[in-house]
């Protein structure tokens, strides 16, 4: 448990490095004392589970396939880090029989009310934002415990969107939304009558539930969605700060852009990624950036010169980790499904040796000092992203300030429609 929260603590402090902002939505309805099971769609890796189990005061154990547990020191971590394994087919059906033992450590884990387990009812990380069908091992899990405890117990299931703006982009941005928990106790009388049927409801329940956390795109909208979510984003006040943030109101607008598009016809689609597409044309003509037509934000030349040293102490000091991490990444993930959560867990691996680095070497000039420097550096390095794109947005603001006649794109811009 010690080395489970130690890790939480480096999570937090690397979250703020590696996303732009994290917004976790809706902690009030996390129960507090019911034996609890976590569901999520799974896009992007470990990053989903260990999104989750950084926010959450409740000890999070997850499943994970079973080849993440070999006998060496990745093993040992996984299960000190609350992993357990469970056995698919493609890693032999002779060991099937194996997941029997981790059905029934998650039961017992759950039934003090204190612990929470994570569940990917889907079984397999895809990267898309949407759901593949959902298996039926959860609400299975869920029943046992029910029956084990004779119904005297109330199993919750909480539904939990993780929505990445960008799935394997570095300083991206991700939405941990949770929705209300689903109470098992309700489907006790279908559930006595028949045991299959209230499992399948349930699963689909589930389903559901899990949906409306999501930022969802239906098969065939992504190209034009996605044109429009950048557009989206541009018109909210972006600000440095809170580098975690409980605002749900980027999220909720990303949902119902999505959900419009949806909506439409096949006429109306068409309409519509032509207005957005005539309008990207006449940016890139002027080299002009959205973020910048949408004038939602102020940058000033002023803070832009009194960062750089800063900026400049925070890259020297934190490029060596960025590098070797990034390299690594593109030469060992071949799939794009784990290559976030690969690159996210080998910064954080790259940074703690160089933070015992720089404390063993600048321990001979200034002392137990020393071990502020690591902490220092972490926040110099996420300075230094930050300082990048308020550079960048600054850039943008001032060209487009030069634009004598502004309003062919505000025209185009407002002729696209759900903005």
């Amino acid at each position: 448990m010690i080395l489970y929260n130690l890790f939480r603590v480096f999570l937090w402090l690397m979250y703020i490095c590696f996303f732009r902002r994290v917004y976790y939505l809706n902690p009030e309805h996390t129960p507090k004392n019911e034996p609890l099971i976590f569901i999520s769609n799974h896009s992007n890796g470990m990053l989903d589970p260990i999104l989750i189990a950084a926010m959450q005061r409740r000890p999070v154990y997850f499943w994970a396939r079973a080849s993440e547990f070999p006998k060496n020191i990745k093993g040992w971590l996984m299960y000190k880090l609350h992993g357990l394994p469970i056995y698919r087919v493609d890693e032999g059906t002779e060991n099937m029989h194996k997941n029997e033992q981790t059905f029934k450590t998650t039961r017992e884990l759950l039934y003090g009310g204190w612990n929470s387990a994570f569940v990917a009812p889907e079984g397999y990380c895809v990267v898309q934002k949407k759901l593949l069908p959902f298996k039926k091992g959860c609400a299975r899990l869920a029943f046992k415990m029910m029956e084990e405890k004779d119904w005297s117990l109330d199993v919750k299931i909480l539904p939990t969107g993780v929505n990445y703006t960008y799935h394997d982009k570095f300083r991206s941005e991700v939405y941990v939304k949770l929705g209300k928990p689903l109470s098992v106790q309700r489907y006790k009388a279908m559930y006595q009558e028949d045991k299959e049927e209230a499992v399948t409801q349930l699963t689909q329940d589930m389903r559901v539930a899990l949906r409306e956390q999501m930022i969802y795109v239906e098969e065939g909208n992504e190209l034009l969605t996605e044109k429009l979510f950048v557009l989206t984003r541009n018109n909210f006040t972006r600000k440095i700060f809170p580098m975690y943030s409980g605002n749900p109101d980027l999220c909720l607008a990303e949902q119902a852009v999505a959900n419009h598009v949806t909506a439409l016809d096949d006429a109306k689609k068409t309409a519509l990624e032509a207005d957005v597409d005539a309008y990207q044309v006449l940016l890139d003509r002027n080299g002009i950036k959205d973020y910048a037509v949408a004038a939602k934000n102020k940058r000033s030349l002023f803070w832009v010169l009194i960062g750089f040293p800063f900026w400049l102490f925070g890259t020297i000091s934190g490029r060596i980790p960025h590098i070797l991490a990034r390299n690594l990444r593109n030469k060992v993930v071949p799939f794009i499904e784990f290559t976030a959560s690969f690159a996210f867990i080998t910064a954080l691996i790259m940074w703690v040796l160089w933070g015992f680095l720089a404390i063993g070497i600048s321990a001979f000039f200034i002392g137990y000092w020393s071990l502020l420097l690591p902490f220092i550096m972490v926040f110099l390095q996420t300075y230094a992203y930050h300082y990048e794109d308020y550079y960048k947005e600054w850039k943008a603001l001032a060209k487009y300030k030069k634009i004598k006649d502004k309003r062919m794109f505000e025209q185009k811009r407002a002729a696209i429609d759900c903005l």
